[in-house]
């Protein structure tokens, strides 16, 4: 199982790892629109009140205060700027909140050319994407962010083994590490009857730019992580780690990678117990914007595009740069064992956004664009029964057998800021998070050839910021820095409804699930320091 978060240092679009919306503009109403500067003249009647986006404020850590006009928009009647002193109302969602003044709502005037400059505002909720809105003369809409994580302590959690009619529980354990930043987690799925194969295998960038780890596979413990090394010394200044574990049962390996952002160093073992040989990765130029690690493949993205090599434990492992894809800005990779089961040969592949585009690879390392693609795309998840992505216009777009669709993209759902996806066998599913915080959960199985999803609703009148899924777990952040975990697909008769974990402050987390008769799974939160 390979874990697919993108590392909030690089991200500055919505995962994990988070995400700035463009939305689209509707001309036949009036309406707020976003990514524009003026209005085309045939916008709407003369009189109908508009508001243009034209910045939201990027991707700022946990805690900090984004100045006063650091967020804008602009205000017009018809196609003509809104006269200076107009009112435009403010509102900051759950996680946001003003520096002075009532905290969430506030009242400001339209300055020259219609201008609106947003006050100051602290951001004191968990890691995630969050939307500033703008309401001027009933129409609204909004200009983005993601707030990034700081460090804390860092807990465990595991879901209990069941089949599919076991109502599953959830607990969790402190571990070793208390200054954890971000992180990546993986594992198998064992059986009830023989245990985990390789368990899992966890690793955590720490605030002083090491990463601590550990597994059933790696070595070290929960309580007790080890820390990356490279020729005996500690690895420092790392700024992301993802790990993999095979899902074949009859190995033991596990490894991962890590990155200083100039250079890449890979994890692996092949025993329970480790020990982790760790090697650095040569034929990569450019700077790494990210890197993550499959069961037969890691993966560097570097300004110059996006580099491969197969997991070898011993000597240098060397990448090849794989043709076209320069000027990728994120990419999603799997891997997985084909077959009815986890014990047959290795399938793997992933996807690149290019421009806005998804462009796809798969065994032969040759990218390919699905017909009627989307545009746009500012998230992408690959799995290997689907494909999903999110474009600027907040469109959830899939693709692939799983969803009865292998020829080209449909179109899903709409209005959608951020989700998270799984895909297994002949199955895919996963959760996505409306613009007004609601999370729905979704499946589809290849039999059906489903035009539309099997979906439950959660989460009425809460913000949920991000939210992480995998086959048989799901756990989702309130911009309260709250932790709900759930067990069961949609097809499952055990299935739970969301449920806090009891850990407060989280700011950041990440879960692992799989199944082949039996389920097991986990994750881990980061819960981080009040702001002050």
């Amino acid at each position: 199982m390979t874990d697919r978060r993108l590392p909030a240092w690089t991200v500055d679009v919505p995962k994990v790892d988070r995400r700035t919306l463009v939305r689209t503009a509707t001309w036949t109403a009036p309406v707020l629109f976003v990514g524009a500067t003026a209005l085309p003249a045939a916008a709407s009647p003369l009189s109908d009140p508009n508001i243009v986006n034209v910045t939201g404020f990027g991707t700022v850590v946990r805690c900090s205060v984004v100045p006063d006009g650091t967020v804008t928009f602009r205000a017009f009647i018809g196609p003509n700027p809104a006269p200076a002193g107009s009112a435009v109302t403010i509102t900051l969602p759950t996680g946001l909140s003003f520096t002075s003044g009532n905290p969430q709502t506030q009242t400001v005037t339209v300055g020259a050319n219609g201008l609106v400059s947003v006050p100051a505002f602290k951001v004191t909720g968990a890691s995630g994407a969050y939307s500033v809105g703008a309401t001027f003369q009933g129409v609204s809409d909004a200009g983005d962010g993601v707030v990034t994580p700081n460090a804390g302590p860092v807990y465990e959690l595991y879901r209990s083994v069941g089949g599919s009619g076991d109502p599953a529980t959830i607990t969790s354990a402190v571990t070793g590490v208390t200054n954890g930043l971000s992180g990546a987690i993986s594992g198998d799925q064992g059986s009830t009857t023989s245990g985990p194969s390789n368990g899992s295998n966890a690793a955590i960038v720490t605030q002083a730019g090491t990463v601590s780890y550990w597994g059933r596979s790696l070595g070290g413990t929960a309580a007790s992580p080890l820390t990356l090394q490279f020729g005996g010394v500690n690895l420092t200044g790392l700024k992301t780690v993802s790990t993999w574990t095979s899902v074949n049962t009859a190995n033991d390996t596990a490894g991962g990678v890590a990155t200083d952002g100039a250079s890449v160093y890979q994890m692996f073992s092949s025993a329970v117990g480790g020990p982790t040989t760790v090697t650095k990765v040569s034929g990569i130029s450019g700077t790494v914007l990210d890197a993550q690690a499959t069961d037969g493949y890691g993966y560097a993205l570097t300004s110059n595009g996006l580099y491969y090599w197969p997991d070898n434990a011993t000597g240098t492992p060397r990448a090849a740069l794989l043709p076209g894809s320069a000027g990728a800005t994120a990419f999603s990779a799997y891997s997985t064992r084909s077959g009815s089961g986890t014990t047959g040969s290795l399938t793997f592949g992933g996807s690149l956004l290019i421009a806005g585009t998804v462009r796809s690879w798969s065994l032969g390392f040759a990218l390919t664009t699905a017909s009627n693609a989307p545009t746009s795309v500012v998230q992408v998840v690959a799995e290997p029964t689907a494909t999903w992505a999110l474009t600027g216009s907040g469109d959830l777009y899939g693709t692939g057998s799983a969803v009865g669709n292998t020829i080209g993209w449909k179109d899903f759902a709409s209005n959608i800021k951020t989700f998270d996806s799984w895909g297994y066998n002949t199955y895919t599913g996963g959760v996505w998070v409306t613009e007004d915080g609601h999370v729905i959960q979704f499946f589809s199985h290849a039999s059906t050839s489903l035009s539309t999803l099997d979906y439950t609703q959660y989460f009425a009148g809460k913000n949920v910021v991000q939210v992480f899924a995998s086959d048989g777990g799901y756990l989702a952040l309130t911009a309260d820095k709250q932790v709900y975990a759930w067990a069961g697909n949609n097809d499952n008769g055990g299935r739970t409804t969301p449920a806090a974990t009891g850990i407060n402050n989280a700011t950041d987390l990440e879960v692992w699930g799989l199944h082949d008769g039996d389920y097991w799974g986990g994750g881990f939160i980061i819960a981080g320091t009040d702001c002050a």
